[in-house]
């Protein structure tokens, strides 16, 4: 089982990452760095509007993250 971090940008878009920053409150906050290997992007309707991108399998068929639409 993996822990999963929050991130809202203005744009409302909704984020969980593995990995995180530790705010000055003491809360975690999800970010994308060089350890990062899950992102989970909620836009709209959580029921249809959720995509989950796997940064390791991305390394590995050496993609960078706007290519994945194109698949």
């Amino acid at each position: 089982m993996k822990k999963l971090y929050y991130h809202k940008t203005d744009g409302g878009a909704e984020y969980l990452f593995d990995t995180f920053f530790k705010c000055k409150d003491g809360s975690k906050e999800g970010i994308v760095n060089a350890k990062t290997k899950y992102v989970i992007r909620i836009d709209g309707d959580i029921r249809k509007d959720v995509e989950l991108t796997i940064y390791e399998e991305m390394l590995k068929e050496n993609l960078k993250p706007k290519e994945l639409k194109k698949r």
